[in-house]
Order: structure tokens, then sequence, then C-alpha cells
């Protein structure tokens, strides 16, 4: 595989990166979301979290909570590509960078290719979204461009057999960081028209150079108010369920699965109406994102794939033995998808219940 960075004026114009593949063979990529990484040391207020919690999120942790799960997804899935929606870091606990650091030279020991777009927790350090995008993009293995549009993580990675595209991921900054002070952080939740309008230019620029349209991915952090509508459309939530496991308290349709026990109406993206057109018209048939640690469900509405990465680590609120990653395969012009639970033994969440060395729980304990 080789990692093309330059691709203005080639058959690739209309992508910021490009992974080339010698051969036309089953490529998978390892979605992971919502570390929110925690240093307790670097509380701003005494009080800001519990005895138990301060004691669990010490540096010192970092490795039993997070790390070595990230380890064990890539030992299990040997993933061509990673790329992470959001909240790598809780930002107001970083205030000193050396998380963000840290979570880098981790990423780029694997010398596999990863991206990232930001979340609504990464901005709040006080090192700033400059400093924070340069330590991205000068990690050696890290696919990121801050771009020039709304928001400061917009860019699209363009995956090649040969001189073929098979398929583009644009990543998208979902904005909202609200705890953040610096004036580059748009605080209001949304996909803004001119990232909007960035993808339909890309998409444009990519077709004109393959002479063929391209299957895309968009991964953001927060989830738009069509995953709503795709539960709804579903017949999965109504007014007697609004919390499920997909094939257990519901019939699952079509391949969906998954669970749903947080709430997300207070989160959604207020985006332009025309927004499912606009993906459909950019070929879009994977939406990934994070941000609500407790749903992990994969649906499809509208010819897209609707889908919540698996919570990687076990930092904050989460679903008590659901934490891992999603691993991605494309074959063809399809692709399926599949949680990979983590294998790393890991403590308890502090003061809850056991995590069961990682594995998937049969206990339907949540965390409240």
């Amino acid at each position: 595989m080789k990692i093309i960075k330059n691709t203005k004026n080639t058959v690739f114009e209309g992508c910021d990166f490009v992974l080339k593949f010698d051969t036309d063979r089953k490529i998978k990529l390892l979605q992971l979301t919502d570390m929110q990484i925690i240093d307790a040391t670097q509380r701003r207020e005494p009080d800001r979290l519990r005895i138990d919690e301060i004691n669990a999120w010490r540096p010192e942790n970092f490795d039993a909570l997070c790390g070595d799960q990230i380890r064990s997804l890539v030992a299990q899935t040997s993933p061509d590509m990673i790329f992470i929606t959001g909240d790598v870091t809780y930002g107001s606990f970083d205030d000193n960078g050396q998380t963000l650091v840290y979570i880098c030279k981790l990423m780029d020991s694997f010398k596999i290719p990863w991206a990232v777009t930001f979340g609504n927790h990464d901005n709040e350090s006080e090192m700033g979204v400059a400093w924070q995008c340069e330590q991205f993009e000068k990690s050696e293995y890290c696919l990121f461009k801050r771009g020039s549009v709304t928001g400061n993580s917009n860019f699209s990675v363009g995956i090649a057999v040969g001189e073929e595209l098979v398929r583009v991921l644009h990543m998208v900054d979902s904005n909202g960081c609200g705890a953040g002070t610096d004036e580059s952080i748009t605080k209001k939740r949304g996909i803004y028209s001119d990232q909007i309008e960035l993808i339909k230019a890309n998409t444009s620029a990519i077709k004109k150079a393959q002479c063929k349209n391209v299957k895309a991915f968009m991964a953001c952090h927060i989830p738009v108010d069509l995953f709503i509508k795709a539960e709804i459309a579903n017949g999965y939530r109504n007014a007697e369920r609004e919390f499920y496991t997909l094939g257990v308290d519901v019939s699952a349709q079509k391949g969906d699965f998954g669970c749903k026990y947080e709430r997300h109406d207070r989160t959604m993206i207020a985006t332009d109406e025309n927004f499912l057109d606009a993906l459909k018209k950019c070929n879009v048939d994977g939406f990934f994102v994070g941000h609500c640690h407790k749903n992990n469900t994969c649906i499809e509405y509208e010819g897209i794939k609707w889908i919540y990465g698996l919570k990687t680590g076990q930092y904050d609120y989460h679903n008590v033995g659901q934490l891992g990653g999603t691993l991605v395969t494309l074959e063809g012009d399809g692709f399926t998808v599949q949680h990979v639970p983590a294998l790393a033994l890991c403590a308890a969440y502090p003061g809850k219940a056991p995590m069961f060395n990682g594995l998937f729980a049969e206990d339907k304990y949540i965390i409240e």
C-alpha cells in the first residue's frame, strides 16, 4: 500500500489523501470513537471528579483503561486504515496537551494510516486548536487536514486499487465544542452549508477525474437527525419503546444490529433539509458517528447505513461490557460492518459494575 498526499492534477483529484493498493482484495477499516481520555491530575476544579474517578483516571492508568484496548483491536483486525470519529481526549483534562501527544505516538506505533476528526470535547484544551491540528499533521502515519470551511477537520481520503478509486471517506467536523474558548471553534453543533458544498465539489472532481461515480462514506462525531428517522422508519422506536437491543427487544430488519440505550434527540445537528439528497448525490452509502456512548446500532435507511461506532476505552460513561471498535470491510462496491469487542483486561468503571474483561456482557446493566 502507498500513501499519496499530493493528488492535485492526478486521477485522484478531489481527495486530500489516497491509500493506493496494488491488488484488488478485501480492505479493512477500523473505526475507533470516543476514547475521551481523562487525565484526572489536570482537572481544573478540585471537585470536578469524585475521589474514585481521580484515582482511576490518573495518567499511569491510560494503558489499562484505553491503550491496551486499542492494541487488542489492531491485533484482532489487522486493519489497512484506522479512522477516529472524535473525542480522542477530554480536552478540559488535557490543558498541557500531553495526552494528545501520547495518543499520537500510540497510533503511529502501529505504522498504519489513521485519520481523525474532532468531537465536541477535543477542542476544550487550553493548548488551542491550531496546536492540536499541528500534532495530527506532523504525526507520521496520520492523515489529517484542517481545511478552510467551517470547523477544523474537514478532508477526504480516497481508497484506490491501482489508478481506480473504489471508495472515498469524507471526514467532517460536526463542531459544537461549547466549552472551548478558541475563537476558531464553531460552538453551535452542525454540518454547515460550506462543509456540504466542499463534499459536493470533491465529489464532482472525483467523478471528472475517474470518469465514474465512486461510493463514499461520511464520518463525523455528532449524529444527524437522520439517525432518528432511520430507527423510526424501521419500526424500532415508537411511543412505547425508546431503548432497545435489535434482535432481542425488537426484530431487526435487513441485517441491522446493535443497541440503543441513550436518548439523543437533544444532540442532533440541525442540518439543511436537503441533507439526505446531498448525501445521495455524493454517493454516500455509509454514515459513521460516535458521541452517544451507549448507542452502537447499525441501521439501513434510504439506501444508507447509519452507524454508531462501538465506544473505545473505558473513560466516561458507557454500556457495561460493550467497548471496542467497529470493523468495516470493503469488497467490490459493497461493505460489511461488525463491532469488535476489546479483549484487553480492564478495571471497573469507578464505583460501577465490572467490565467482564472487555467482552460483551449478557447483563443488561446500564450506567446512568
